[in-house]
């Protein structure tokens, strides 16, 4: 009898471990040791850039997915949300607001984007020309990316005063590198409340929230909409290759984020990106 009970024991316990296995949902990625800024282990973070607008009904459910796969991946996953196309029109009345930007509307033309919500992810073309992935496709296309070896190590140092965010970016690349590359830095900002359209209660007021708030928005790029070769056209490995800006925040300080990212000006892909608050 004594023995039974402890066999019993045993299988409760192994069916308990076994049980709650099956409750991770892939993809599932542990975040954990470096974020690429800094460190002995540099890890490859990733860049999500959800297209958007706020007559777009669906695209709050999108910025829920964008959220949760932020809350799961840490800093090691940078979210923007951009502004363009034909759903971020400013019109009379509480869609009033004009949250465009150059840099947004050029990517939105020359990527291609028609639907909406879509987006990219390190702007990794699925084919020649074929950047664009559904909100469904994000979350294995992220840890697709975090399963690669990082390339490029990346910091931000900022200071604000006087309206006017510091930027000092250093860069070192950790790979014998082939392309030649750009830095693109451009400025976010979190809680930003006004009205979106939606048309899933599940995220929220239905088919106006009024004081949706909008998280991660693009509010401007600190060198122009495709950045600056400040590289280069010969990658040298380990060399600290540093920049800085200065730029004027509109919005709120505390809430907005200085975004920069290294990329191939040949493929478009993302290297590396970093995030930092402004202050």
């Amino acid at each position: 009898m004594k023995k039974f009970k402890i066999l019993s024991l045993i299988f409760v316990v192994v069916l308990f471990v076994f049980s709650a296995c099956e409750k991770i949902d892939p993809p599932y990625k542990e975040d954990g040791g470096d974020h690429g800024g800094g460190g002995d282990t540099v890890v490859k973070n990733v860049l999500l850039e959800d297209y958007t607008g706020h007559t777009c009904v669906n695209c709050p459910t999108a910025a829920a997915l964008a959220h949760d796969l932020k809350h799961l991946y840490g800093d090691r996953l940078i979210v923007i949300a951009v502004h363009a196309g034909y759903f971020a029109k400013p019109h009379p009345g509480i869609f009033e607001n004009d949250y465009t930007t150059e840099a947004g509307d050029v990517w939105n033309l020359y990527f291609g984007f028609q639907n909406y919500p879509s987006g990219m992810v390190n702007r990794v073309p699925n084919s020649p020309g074929d950047y664009i992935v559904v909100k469904d496709k994000w979350g294995l296309k992220i840890s697709e990316e975090m399963d690669k070896e990082a390339e490029a190590n990346m910091s931000i140092n900022n200071s604000f005063a006087n309206g006017k965010v510091t930027i000092d970016i250093s860069a070192e690349f950790i790979k014998p590198m082939t392309s030649t590359y750009s830095l693109m830095v451009c400025i976010t900002e979190d809680s930003i409340v006004s009205a979106q359209q939606n048309g899933n209660p599940d995220v929220g007021e239905t088919p106006v929230i009024n004081d949706y708030v909008f998280m991660h928005m693009m509010r401007g790029a600190v060198n122009g909409a495709w950045g600056e070769n400040i590289f280069g056209n010969t990658i040298e490995v380990g060399k600290k290759y540093t920049q800085q800006y200065q730029y004027p925040i509109t919005g709120v300080p505390e809430n907005s984020h200085v975004v920069a990212y290294i990329y191939d000006n040949e493929t478009k892909s993302v290297v590396q990106v970093v995030e930092e608050p402004v202050k």
